[in-house]
């Protein structure tokens, strides 16, 4: 799977997660609720994928632009035009 879909499917789950986690029930032991505990893990996930995410060539990352600008990444670098697998 290439890393700019994997890092789409992540966050789809993250997002599945959320909106799981919004409608369960609420109880005393939330944390224990597999939407919580799989959005935490998505969510650390991600943000391993998007400090890593940079292209082999230019070394600029891909998803963030500065602290304020992010994206979606492509398969393409958005700086140099390499092909990132």
């Amino acid at each position: 799977m290439k890393k700019a879909v994997k890092f789409k499917a992540y966050l789809v789950a993250l997002i599945t997660c959320i909106i799981g986690f919004q409608f369960s029930p609420a109880s005393n032991q939330f944390y224990a609720n597999p939407f919580y505990i799989g959005g935490f893990i998505f969510a650390i996930v991600l943000i391993v994928n998007v400090i890593n995410y940079f292209c082999p060539k230019c070394k600029k990352n891909q998803v963030m632009q500065s602290a304020t600008s992010y994206r979606l990444p492509t398969n393409k670098c958005y700086h140099c035009g390499e092909e990132i697998n």
